[in-house]
């Protein structure tokens, strides 16, 4: 649950789960084999709290890492403890909680910005609010030290969506992960509660680190809506080994049936559009590519010269390389290449300039039902044919082609049968897996 993952300078993966009366770590060289490191921090190493260890956040600065984490019985604070290794034992310093206010803090980010200010986010935890009660984000400077307060807090996010009210007279924004992109910060925050379904992920963008924030008009960009899984939340942002990707790592519940609190680590592929919106490749449960820089492939398929023979006005056959696969029908159904009712002419083709070796073809269907494809055709330059059938009811999963190292200048995709008789064919992505 609330995994925490940073790419350390050591140049592994470490992730901080949260852990009842201590914190565990895991590293992975890869993100997708997890070895078990051991405990990081327990609460015979924190002077003031013995029970309730939330939600740790981890960060590298200057050959120390430092964890900041929740904890407490009746009311919750945020302290921060700190290590040589990421792997820990991480020790207390202040000998007290770093917020120590009245009320119950959880869920630290600390976010670093250009200018060398470091700022944290947090969650004022379930606070009185006319006839209910409420998780508010706030953030507030630290000082050069990490472990000090600057200024005042000011209030960035609270509960105001549609999708953030599903869980009654109980509203939550929590779990701030805070990124910068081209100016603008992304403050993502999961909303509901943790224990249920519609516990999903939004953002909202401001030009300041205090805000004032607006929330993105079509949030959540994460949740179980039409995944067999449940309470997709609480994550962290990390790149892929060889920095071309982003990955969202979240937690679901174990059991999607029950909820409440037994939860697992989940990771899928995250991206920004080119009118700066981020959308999210998940929640998915079958095999995807792995993460670019891993085993020497990656994604070549943006690299390729794009044609197809039919395009339905209004679509566009590059879409197929933007990185975003069909999850979400209803947010993404103008990502997709659809093609026109010239059934002769519903073909696309990915050609290099030079011959490629090629690992795998991952082709995704449109999320959007009256368009989903059942079968169509794979035809490569070397004059191999291959026939395909796409899964069915799992959203995110891929036709899976494996040239296994062929060398081909180009590949063509011929568009077969469709789910539903005489309607618009149409796909949402292409990933080429080559070198």
């Amino acid at each position: 649950a609330d995994p925490s993952v940073i790419l350390a300078s050591d140049g592994k993966y470490y992730a901080y789960p949260t852990g009842g009366n201590k914190f565990k770590v895991y590293s992975s060289t890869d993100l997708i084999h997890w070895r078990d490191e051991g405990v990081a921090l327990s609460n015979s190493d924190v002077s003031w709290a013995k029970t309730n260890f939330w939600a740790p956040e981890v960060l590298e600065r200057n050959g120390k890492y430092y964890m900041y984490f929740s904890a407490g019985a009746d009311v919750m604070h945020i302290s921060v403890a700190v290590s040589d290794k990421p792997t820990g034992p991480f020790k207390e310093v202040l000998d007290q909680p770093l917020i120590n206010f009245e009320y119950g803090t959880i869920d630290p980010y600390v976010f670093i910005d250009d200018d060398g200010k470091i700022y944290m986010y947090y969650s004022k935890n379930m606070a009185p609010v006319e006839n209910r009660k409420e998780s508010h984000i706030y953030v507030v400077e630290l000082g050069e030290d990490m472990m000090s307060l600057k200024g005042e807090p000011v209030l960035v996010s609270k509960p105001e969506q549609s999708w953030e009210l599903k869980s009654g007279n109980k509203r939550w924004n929590e779990g701030s992960f805070v990124l910068k992109k081209d100016g603008t910060y992304y403050l993502m925050y999961s909303a509901n509660c943790y224990c249920g379904r519609s516990y999903s992920v939004g953002y909202s963008t401001s030009k300041s680190p205090f805000g004032p924030f607006t929330k993105y008009w079509n949030n959540p960009v994460l949740s179980a809506e039409y995944s067999k899984v449940s309470g997709t939340g609480h994550h962290s942002i990390v790149r892929s080994p060889d920095g071309r990707e982003l990955f969202i790592v979240y937690h679901s519940h174990i059991n999607p049936a029950e909820g409440g609190g037994n939860r697992q680590l989940n990771i899928d592929r995250m991206g920004f559009r080119e009118d700066g919106s981020i959308y999210v490749n998940g929640p998915t449960l079958t095999d995807q590519p792995p993460p670019s820089g891993v085993n020497g492939w990656t994604n070549i398929a943006g690299e390729a010269k794009i044609t197809a023979g039919s395009v339905k006005e209004g679509y566009s056959v590059k879409a197929l390389q933007d990185g975003e696969i069909g999850i979400y029908p209803t947010r993404t159904e103008t990502r997709d290449w659809v093609v026109a009712r010239e059934s002769d002419k519903a073909w696309v083709k990915l050609e290099w300039d030079e011959p490629r070796e090629v690992d795998s073809i991952w082709i995704y269907n449109s999320a959007r039902y009256q368009r989903a494809l059942q079968t169509g055709t794979v035809v490569m330059s070397d004059g191999t044919k291959e026939h395909v059938e796409f899964p069915k009811g799992e959203p995110g999963a891929a036709a899976i082609v494996r040239p296994s190292g062929k060398k081909l200048k180009w590949i063509r995709f011929e568009v077969g049968e469709t789910l539903v008789s005489g309607s618009d064919a149409g796909l949402s992505e292409i990933f080429v897996l080559g070198k």
